[in-house]
C-alpha cells in the first residue's frame, strides 16, 4: 500500500515525502523523512504545539499593533520586528510540522490514526490562519481559496476547511447587497469592516483630484464597483458599475 504525498499548501515550505511508513515500533520514518524514536516523537509534537501557540499569540499581537497604527500611534517599528518573528517562526513550524507527518505518512485507502489525523487538523489549522491573512490584509481571495482547496485536498473531511472555502468564494466578487451597505462619509476602516479589503492593485490614487478609488471585482469578466474617498479619507461616492465589461482589464480578482 503506498502513501499520500504532501504537498505544499502555503507560504511556508512544506517537504514533499511518500514513504511506506508502517505506523508501529519505536521507530517511525517516511521516505526522505528522518527516523524519529517514540520518545523524540513525542518531543517534536510537544515543540509543534507550543510554536503553534506562539505563532497565534505573535498573529494576536501584530493584529492589536495594526489597530494602535490605525489610531495613530507610531508603531511600524514593532509590526515590523513583529512580522519577522512570525515569518521565521512560521517558516521553522512549516518544515518541521512537514517532516513530522512524512515521517509517518497515513496509507492511501486506509484511515488516519488519531495521531496523524492530529498532525493533518494542525497543518489545516495554519493554512486556514495564512489563508485568512491574504484576504484580511490584502483582499486577495484567489490566493486565499488556492491554499484552502489544496489544503482540503489530503484533509477532505475537515469542515472548517470546506466552510472557510465556501465564504471565501461568496465574498470574492462584490455583490449589490453586500455592496449597500457602504454610505456616504464613512472612513476607509468602515469601508473595510463592510466589504473586506481590495487588493493593492485595485486601489487607485488621483493626486491631482486629491481622491482615491477602491474598486471590488464583481466577476470573473473584471467588471468592478467603486468606492471613492476625499482627501479626509471619507467616502464621497459609489457606484456598482464604476468599471463595465469594456474596461474588463481594470481590475484584478
Amino acid at each position: 500500500m503506498k502513501s499520500a504525498k504532501w504537498l505544499t499548501c502555503a507560504a511556508v515550505a512544506f517537504a514533499v515525502a511518500c514513504g511506506g511508513g508502517d505506523g508501529g515500533g519505536e521507530t517511525t520514518s517516511g521516505a526522505g523523512g528522518p527516523k524519529l524514536d517514540t520518545a523524540a516523537r513525542q518531543a517534536e509534537w510537544a515543540w509543534l504545539q507550543k510554536a503553534q501557540r506562539d505563532i497565534a499569540a505573535k498573529r494576536e499581537e501584530l493584529t492589536s499593533l495594526r489597530g494602535e497604527s490605525a489610531n495613530g500611534a507610531a508603531v511600524a517599528p514593532q509590526i515590523d520586528a513583529t512580522n519577522t518573528e512570525i515569518s521565521q517562526l512560521s517558516e521553522e513550524f512549516g518544515r518541521r510540522l512537514a517532516e513530522y507527518i512524512n515521517a509517518d505518512p497515513p496509507l492511501v485507502g486506509e484511515p488516519m490514526r488519531p495521531e496523524q489525523l492530529a498532525a493533518m487538523r494542525m497543518k489545516s489549522g495554519e493554512d486556514l490562519a495564512i489563508a485568512r491573512e491574504f484576504i484580511e490584509l490584502g483582499g486577495d481571495y484567489r490566493r486565499a481559496i488556492d491554499i484552502l482547496n489544496q489544503a482540503l485536498a489530503i484533509d477532505p473531511d475537515n469542515a472548517e476547511l470546506k466552510a472557510a472555502v465556501a465564504d471565501a468564494e461568496a465574498k470574492r466578487y462584490m455583490s449589490s447587497a453586500r455592496f449597500a451597505a457602504v454610505k456616504r462619509g464613512m472612513s476607509e476602516a468602515e469601508v473595510i469592516n463592510a466589504l473586506g479589503r481590495p487588493l493593492i492593485r485595485n486601489i487607485r490614487d488621483y493626486p491631482e483630484k486629491r481622491v482615491s478609488a477602491w474598486f471590488y471585482p464583481k466577476s470573473e469578466s473584471g467588471e468592478a464597483a467603486g468606492v471613492f474617498f476625499n482627501a479626509e479619507h471619507k467616502v464621497y461616492s459609489t457606484d456598482f458599475d464604476a468599471v463595465r465589461a469594456v474596461d474588463a482589464g481594470a481590475t484584478q480578482q
